[in-house]
């Protein structure tokens, strides 16, 4: 694909440099190269699904970091949920959350070649950015690492021998302030530099009631650089950079309130504000929302040109040093103690690479590539102090509990605590458990702690993990030139990785220690003749045999606590209303032993594509690609939820079908293509009431089409548009797969909706680890992406008299609608409906690109939607919270360049 048609061309590199602010004459822009195959080739030539942002446009559209890309890249979603730095990527509605730091993102980041290990450290305000390629599907052959949904590649400005200089400074509403600079220049006839720097600041989108604000933005960012050309054929380039993030991010308020969690939260004096679907701008918290983050590396590129082909070598260190405090409640009750995470990783790459010259009859590049990563995760999540009066005043509500709490004669405004301690001392104090037969199994029925069943020297006091990884991987490609217009090429990569843990775990919950469908079998209303009367003045005579159903149906025979129940007396203590207290239960027992200590993983991935020169302004291409994520380990004790200790590497492959080619003398530039993915083993993070268990989920099946287009129909006016529609995107295989809120027996789906029937009491099934649950089978179903997402954005320049431009542009950009679950939640505050968002902008500049004043806005219809949503932590009913999307800004830009 190497004779391209001129006007093809400048239609391409149109389209990228179209929206240089303050430049008047689209038709004069230089010829811009991509590099997604790891070799220089225009956009229009490289032979995959590949989008290209330029730092220009970045800059007319406002985007500040990756979170923002998706204005302009349809395929790509980047979201932000509970902290700053938990960033998920996806592409084509294929990525990994990033709540569990023993998984590793589906899409790769890398920034000027250089791997990033977790999103969080690719999320900071971009500096001087060349451009932003976009690469779908799976990279495992060229990028290597965790690459089976594509890549997010970012391309940096090189310093320069002639010197020069960027500045920039923000002001909107929300009180942001920007501040931005860049400077390069020589240093000698051989070295060069560049120094730049970003300073990004905001008020809060969001109000405390106690006169904080939330969602803020305080970052900042800065980059050296050193370019050496010791002589005609070496280069070297040394990057340096240190970022920081200090914000209050990310609130979730209420969507729904649970009628008894509302009652429960406003009787013990918190704050219930408003439930709002899509979120709304008013929150009620006693803690923080705080992330603090440094992030921090060096890395070295040289490259050295040989006779027949250049070596390449990226060494790189990162460092990442996080601390979370957030209110994982979002009440401004002390419900769950404030979570405290710690995170910090060192990495280190290498990477080798010879590449030919190309031009060849066959053109081909080897590499290997090195990655060792050191990971130290702590957190602290410990049961608040307004726990146990919480769970009390919730349950008490239950009319089941209320007729036993009367009839027990407990104080008024006891709850399922106070009953359950209540029947085990009863039990206790009357020897049942030294010689009931227990269902169980176990020697004695539990005894109540002397602090309670529910203290804040409960729950998740503490987990520690050392997890190292190391990988190695040897990969080549060879571009067979079997004539000018048709090539076909090869390429593969070997990967062999290990990992190590060590974990170590604090985590008493008595509540959660022992199982309520055994205790319902287990505990028994005493008899006269093992209590005395005195004690339990409320249940005398045969009424003191019977189990606590027997006691709430008014009937059955007195029992014999000698021996073991009936048929009939099993089901009947199966109806015990003790079961439903088991949403106190939290933390299940767990240990360090649990969790495995090494694994190792090693695959073979590859690549063949077919490229073909239809004419000089069509391309056309197809390609089958496999990708490669390993496995890991479970880095949270709620793997106890799911048994899920360690998971099985991720494998993917892809069958992809496109056509790039342009129309009208090159003012028409389009890429269309079909693509049908299918992952095995989805690495997935579920969301388990109060964090989020990590597995396997069989297999997801992903086909659609995308489009980009760009057209200028005059010179001074271009429309660039694109679109991915999702034509299959469902689970191939999800045998085990979390069910939906629920609350004593009740969830929050219709009675009798046969798509959750597994999900019903009675219908619980043991999983692959062997934990016995309600689990939904959601094998062939629809996975609750956006099946639809498509941009169109139009600039119109208009020259000046005096030597001035004005710029117009609108952006568009729509999101059909989406499940914020993998539950599938059904209500409708648990999906967002399709939505449209609108940006605007206005430059006034020179025509030289000295200076440029513009007016922008983002969302400027203000409109309201969320990003995503769970249920409520720390609640006994199905109040449910959501992420709510960014209002509109405005504000005004000054840029001069010199």
């Amino acid at each position: 694909m190497k004779k391209l048609n001129k006007a093809a061309v400048l239609g391409t590199t149109a389209i990228l440099t179209g929206l240089i602010g303050a430049s008047g004459a689209l038709a004069q822009v230089d010829v811009i190269t991509v590099t997604a195959q790891k070799r220089e080739q225009t956009l229009q030539e490289a032979p995959v699904s590949v989008a290209a942002v330029t730092g220009e446009q970045l800059e007319q559209s406002q985007i500040r970091d990756a979170a923002d890309l998706q204005t302009l890249v349809p395929s790509l979603r980047v979201a932000e949920f509970a902290t700053s730095t938990n960033t998920e990527f996806s592409l084509r509605g294929i990525g990994t959350s990033s709540f569990n730091p023993g998984l590793e993102p589906s899409v790769g980041v890398f920034i000027d070649g250089v791997y990033r290990p977790r999103s969080g450290s690719a999320i900071n305000d971009l500096l001087s950015v060349e451009r932003v390629e976009v690469i779908r599907g799976p990279q495992s052959t060229l990028f290597g690492r965790n690459t089976p949904a594509g890549v997010v590649s970012v391309i940096t400005q090189q310093p320069e021998y002639e010197y020069g200089y960027v500045a920039e400074f923000t002001h909107g509403n929300y009180n942001t302030n920007i501040a931005r600079a860049s400077i390069t220049g020589p240093l000698s006839d051989t070295v060069a530099f560049r120094l730049d720097g970003s300073m990004h600041q905001n008020d809060g989108y969001m109000d405390a009631v106690d006169g904080r604000e939330v969602n803020n933005r305080s970052r900042h960012t800065w980059r050296a650089q050193l370019l050496w050309n010791p002589g005609d054929n070496t280069e070297v380039r040394i990057i340096a950079d240190y970022g920081g993030i200090d914000e209050n991010c990310c609130a979730a308020p209420f969507a729904y309130y649970d009628p008894i969690d509302q009652g429960a939260l406003v009787g013990l004096g918190g704050t219930a504000v408003p439930a709002d679907p899509h979120g709304g701008d008013l929150i009620a918290i006693d803690g923080d929302l705080n992330t603090q983050l440094n992030t921090q590396g060096i890395s070295a590129e040289i490259n050295h040109d040989f006779e027949a082909f250049t070596l390449t070598s990226i060494t790189a260190f990162r460092n990442y040093d996080e601390d979370q405090n957030f209110d994982a409640d979002f009440s401004d009750l002390d419900l769950v103690s404030r979570r405290s995470i710690q995170n910090e990783y060192d990495s280190f790459t290498q990477e080798f690479r010879v590449t030919s010259t190309g031009d060849n009859f066959v053109d081909w590049m080897a590499g290997a590539f090195y990655y060792n990563n050191r990971l130290s995760y702590s957190n602290a999540t410990p049961f608040g102090s307004d726990a146990r009066a919480f769970f009390d005043a919730a349950s008490a509500a239950d009319p089941t509990a209320q007729q036993l709490i009367s009839a027990f004669g407990l104080p008024p405004g006891s709850g399922g605590v106070d009953l359950l301690e209540f029947c085990l001392n009863m039990n206790q104090a009357a020897g049942v458990g030294n010689f009931v037969p227990l269902a169980s199994g176990n020697a004695s029925l539990p005894t109540t702690p002397s602090e309670g069943f529910i203290s804040t020297s409960h729950g998740l006091i503490s987990e520690d993990y050392q997890y190292d990884t190391e990988a190695w991987s040897a990969f080549g490609q060879l571009d067979f030139n079997i004539t000018d217009r048709f090539t076909v090429t090869l390429g593969g990569r070997y990967s062999d990785e290990s990992k190590e843990m060590v974990a170590t775990i604090d985590q008493p919950d008595p509540i959660s220690a022992f199982s309520f469908a055994d205790l319902a079998q287990d505990l028994r209303l005493v008899t006269p003749s093992t209590c005395d009367p005195t004690l339990f003045p409320i249940i005398g005579g045969d009424a003191c045999a019977y189990l606590v159903p027997a006691l709430l149906a008014q009937g059955g025979a007195p029992i014999d606590p000698t021996q073991p129940l009936t048929a009939e007396q099993a089901r009947m203590s199966a109806l015990n209303p003790l079961l439903a207290f088991s949403a106190f239960q939290n933390w299940p027992p767990v240990s360090a032993s649990d969790f495995p200590t090494e694994r190792n993983d090693t695959n073979f991935s590859g690549n063949i594509i077919l490229s073909y020169d239809v004419s000089d302004t069509l391309n056309i291409y197809g390609s089958y690609a496999t990708g490669f994520k390993p496995g890991g380990f479970n880095v949270s004790t709620n793997a106890a939820f799911t048994g899920v200790f360690e998971f099985q590497e991720e494998t993917a492959q892809s069958f992809e079908v496109g056509a790039k080619g342009s129309l009208a003398d090159g003012r028409f530039v389009y890429a269309i293509a079909y693509f049908n993915q299918e992952i095995e083993d989805f690495q997935t993070n579920n969301f388990v009431g109060n964090g989020f268990a990590l597995e396997n989920a069989g297999s997801i099946e992903v086909s659609g089409i995308e489009f980009e287009g760009q057209w200028s129909p005059i010179d001074n006016l271009l429309f660039t548009g694109g679109f991915t529609y999702l034509i299959d995107n469902q689970y191939g295989d999800y045998e085990f797969a979390p069910c939906p809120d629920s609350f004593n027996g009740v969830g929050v789906w219709d009675a009798g909706d046969p798509m959750f029937a597994l999900c019903e009491p009675g219908n619980e099934r043991t999983n692959d680890a062997g934990v016995t649950a309600s689990f939904n089978n959601l094998t062939g179903r629809d996975r609750g992406n956006s099946e639809l997402v498509g941009s169109l954005t139009a600039t119109l320049t208009t020259p000046l008299d005096n030597g001035w431009v004005i710029d117009w542009r609108g952006e568009a950009t729509y999101t059909s609608e989406f499940l914020h679950t993998t539950t599938q939640d059904p209500r409708p505050f648990a999906r967002q409906d399709a939505f449209t968002l609108y940006n605007a902008s206005v430059t006034l500049g020179s025509d030289s690109g000295s200076w440029a004043l513009q007016l922008w806005g983002r969302n400027i219809l203000d409109e309201d939607y969320t990003k995503g949503g769970f249920p409520s932590v720390g609640y006994l009913g199905t109040s449910y919270n959501v992420y709510p999307g960014d209002p509109q800004t405005y504000g005004v830009t000054l840029r001069i360049r010199g």
